[in-house]
């Protein structure tokens, strides 16, 4: 079995056996891997500190035929603020279902590992709804998953700032009210703007967009059912953090 070296976020832990946990890691060098921890959860384990959910790590691997195997590992960061907020947990817990969904196993792709350390960076130092719907946002844009917002998707016009337009997951962007199907959802051009901006600026500019609550309530929706249609399913940590932030807002 041969070993590699490679940084890598751990995006889930599973206890397995008595001592030891399955690990899905998103790699540098192989991409999303599957991993085994042996005797991790032994109070003398030396590799304790480097395979906990969330961190970033320098590891050793050695590839195995269905599991790679972690040899060792050192933490380079641990975001220790993520675990000691309930909003920034969940929106960490979120940011990992949403990365481990979309991410085909062992493709390897260094810019959305870069992506993914940035989102942890991110959620680390503020975790509001914007960010993570610019996480979300970016997330697709790097994988090819972004819907048509330039001009209507079924009859191909440009869109006008007075007219009312809507969001259609299942025909991939915005309509004109004149093409408006009865499962597109209203959508504005102060949203479709965002959206944009979000795609073209840096993650670490974000704190300059401004964004009213209506508009950030109309994203929410839109991504959600964006993200529905493309995954099948819906993820239940973004519901969970959803409920979160109504509970903290009544």
């Amino acid at each position: 079995m041969s070993l590699y070296k490679t940084e890598a976020l751990v995006l889930r832990s599973r206890k397995y056996r008595e001592a030891d946990s399955l690990l899905t890691l998103l790699t540098k060098k192989r991409g999303k891997v599957s991993a085994i921890a042996k005797g991790v959860r032994k109070a003398n384990s030396r590799l304790r500190g480097g395979v906990q959910l969330f961190t970033y790590n320098e590891m050793l691997l050695s590839e195995g035929r269905n599991l790679d195997v972690v040899t060792q590992s050192e933490c380079v960061e641990a975001f220790t603020t993520l675990q000691n907020d309930m909003e920034a947990l969940a929106a960490a817990c979120y940011w990992c279902e949403l990365l481990d969904s979309f991410l085909p196993r062992e493709q390897n792709d260094e810019q959305l590992f870069t992506l993914a350390l940035a989102g942890f960076h991110l959620l680390a130092l503020e975790y509001d709804e914007l960010v993570v719907r610019a996480l979300e946002i970016k997330l697709l844009f790097s994988l090819g998953y972004m819907p048509s917002l330039d001009r209507c998707v079924s009859c191909g016009q440009s869109l006008q700032a007075e007219q009312k337009i809507f969001f259609s997951a299942k025909l991939g962007g915005v309509l004109c009210s004149s093409c408006k199907k009865e499962d597109a959802l209203f959508f504005t051009l102060e949203v479709l703007k965002t959206w944009q901006q979000v795609q073209r600026m840096k993650l670490s500019k974000l704190n300059r967009l401004k964004v009213s609550a209506g508009g950030l309530k109309i994203l929410d929706e839109v991504l959600e059912q964006f993200l529905i249609f493309q995954l099948d399913y819906p993820l239940k940590s973004r519901r969970v953090l959803k409920e979160i932030w109504q509970a903290g807002r009544s």
